[in-house]
């Protein structure tokens, strides 16, 4: 080789280098312990050079005192994001978000502490709480679950005032950890609702259902489970029998349970396709428009999947879609495009370079949905919990997402978006403080201003961040389709449509056949209802965000004035009572004042 060969060589070997490090940057990526390791969802975190994820072309503004940092322990990132509620009644929601360090924080919408807050717990608080009137004393409770590294777990269940309700915390007996988010739901139909936990008793695990007093729903409580505990329970009437089930995971095994701790007929489903339960709550929808309540569920291993089982234990034609990695992500429920037919959301583990498939949309059959799944530049995984609204006001549905990627340099996380077609959102991913894995964003009007706001936790190190932006467009029932971690702040897993949600305008299209009063009234009294027009009616009461209350009536009225009882659980504020009649529906406001 000549000397000009080699100042050849020399120039094409920097051209070379050059090449291969422009666009590429120091990025860390995370994962965690499966649930089946002795120590679960414990973080491991990695360096890596590859090319860095989108970057937010724009930004949304914060609301004003936010974001909130506080501690967080290093070893044990937070997850499945916060909860919201309005205690004061002043028409804007509190912040409820534990730390992995031990503490209990509940902010106003300003960013300032809520008075009393914060509390110490015993040990971390992983997992979000979970909030409703859990005993009918016109409050809002919290509960919050706590894990040690193996044991030193505890429920707790919390006042608006920060003070432990009689009975609580609740200790298992195995001292083991309750890792999970909590279920808070009516098992009985008795109005007040039981608090539904599982303990992790490596290697198996117990699934309690409490009263709001701490003691045993019954004797039959708690069930043991072939596995260690996994997710979050589901609570509905799946077959419409009248009776709610409990859906809920061990490692290996999907449980239906019935109120008197019997499993349902076709129950348990033990490893589908050599797979496992891991992180991944069930939702609970009618996919298939028979009435009947389907469970969407996702799996790992083996490549991983999505399933979509009928109640009595058999799969929905089409399914499951088999992933070409696994997932932790639960899978989420959606009016995709509005048009009254329910799709699939599941995101999908990462890879460590290149591009890959994060997130997929499935039609009710199974089959991908046209645009999908939406392709991670970044190679990055979408498996925190995801939400669907409208988030930049065009009458369109959007998804959020969150990634296990954050740049090095800066520790600057994202949160994507796509819209219902699979194209990015203008001006995401946004950029957090610290990983948005296994959390996701949850969206409500925070200030009470009528304008969306996006909530989401990131941690990274010792800090954990909650953030909340404006995003500038209209907030009602309308606006959202699954709006956080398994749908609601009792996390009941349930989809409920925004068919049955209310618009301001329908106040004056009451029709003259069917008259309230009085109105405002009291929880717990009696409803007048003048009938005009004798004929087979049908009354639900559901509350402002679409949620179903109860059934009031199903039948025939003759003409005349008719009583109802309200159920005593009903907090202030408003409600509706959906009438229909010969297949007419129409809306009454009813305000309750305590």
């Amino acid at each position: 080789m000549n000397g000009n060969s080699g100042g050849k060589m020399k120039k094409l070997l920097v051209i070379m280098f050059i090449f291969i490090t422009i666009g590429f940057s120091e990025i860390l990526k995370i994962s965690v312990t499966d649930e089946s390791a002795e120590i679960p969802c414990a973080n491991q975190i990695e360096n890596i050079n590859a090319s860095e994820p989108l970057t937010a072309t724009r930004d949304l503004s914060y609301l004003p005192g936010w974001p909130k940092r506080t501690s967080n322990n290093a070893q044990f990132s937070p997850v499945r994001g916060v909860a919201l509620a309005d205690f004061d009644n002043d028409g804007k929601l509190e912040i409820i978000r534990p730390t992995t360090t031990g503490q209990l924080y509940v902010w106003k919408y300003d960013g300032t502490l809520y008075p009393g807050w914060p509390k110490t717990l015993n040990n971390g608080g992983q997992e979000a709480p979970a909030v409703a009137d859990v005993d009918l004393d016109g409050d809002y409770e919290i509960c919050v679950c706590t894990r040690g590294l193996t044991n030193g777990g505890k429920v707790y269940l919390f006042d608006e005032n920060g003070n432990n309700k009689p009975g609580w915390p609740f200790t298992g007996p195995h001292n083991g950890n309750f890792g999970g988010s909590p279920c808070l739901a009516d098992v009985n139909g008795d109005d007040t609702l039981e608090i539904i936990v599982a303990e992790r008793n490596y290697p198996i695990g117990h699934l309690y259902v409490l009263r709001y007093d701490g003691t045993p729903f019954s004797s039959a409580w708690p069930c043991s489970l072939n596995h260690v505990p996994t997710a979050t329970a589901a609570v509905a009437d799946i077959n419409l029998d009248g009776i709610k089930e409990i859906v809920y995971y061990s490692y290996s095994s999907i449980y239906v349970f019935q109120p008197d701790g019997r499993i349902l007929a076709g129950w348990p489903q033990i490893n589908p396709n050599g797979r496992s339960f891991s992180y991944q709550s069930a939702a609970l929808a009618d996919v298939n428009h028979d009435d009947t309540l389907e469970i969407v569920s996702a799996m790992h291993q083996n490549g991983g999947g999505v399933y979509v089982w009928r109640y009595n234990g058999t799969l929905l034609s089409g399914w499951p879609y088999n992933l070409s990695r696994w997932t932790y992500c639960p899978p989420t429920v959606a009016d995709l495009y509005r048009n009254n037919d329910l799709k699939v959301i599941c995101g999908v583990s990462g890879v460590v370079t290149g591009s890959c498939d994060a997130l997929y949309g499935f039609d009710d059959n199974g089959s991908v949905l046209t645009g999908f799944p939406f392709i991670s530049q970044g190679g990055e995984a979408a498996e925190g919990n995801i939400t669907v609204a409208d988030i930049d006001g065009n009458g369109d549905m959007e998804i959020i997402f969150s990634s296990n990627k954050m740049t090095s340099a800066d520790t600057l996380g994202y949160l994507y978006a796509c819209h219902h077609d699979g194209s990015l959102v203008s001006g995401w991913p946004f950029r957090t403080h610290g990983f948005t894995y296994m959390n996701g964003a949850t969206v409500a009007d925070v200030d009470g201003n009528d304008s969306m706001d996006i909530v989401a936790v990131s941690a990274e190190g010792s800090i954990m961040e909650v953030s909340i932006w404006e995003a500038g467009v209209p907030f009602n029932r309308n606006s959202w389709e699954w709006p956080t971690y398994h749908f609601d702040m009792a996390r009941t897993g349930l989809y409920r449509s925004s068919i049955s949600a209310i618009n301001e305008t329908e106040a004056t299209t009451i029709p003259a056949n069917l008259r309230i009063s009085p109105n405002p009234l009291r929880s717990g009294s009696d409803v007048n209802l003048t009938v005009v027009n004798a004929g087979n009616i049908r009354l639900d009461l559901y509350d402002i965000t679409g949620k179903l209350i109860t059934n009031m009536f199903n039948g025939y009225l003759i003409a005349g004035n008719h009583k109802f009882n309200l159920p005593l659980s009903l907090t202030n504020g408003i409600y509706f009572i959906h009438q229909t009649k010969n297949g007419v529906s129409f809306n009454h406001k009813l305000i309750i004042q305590k």
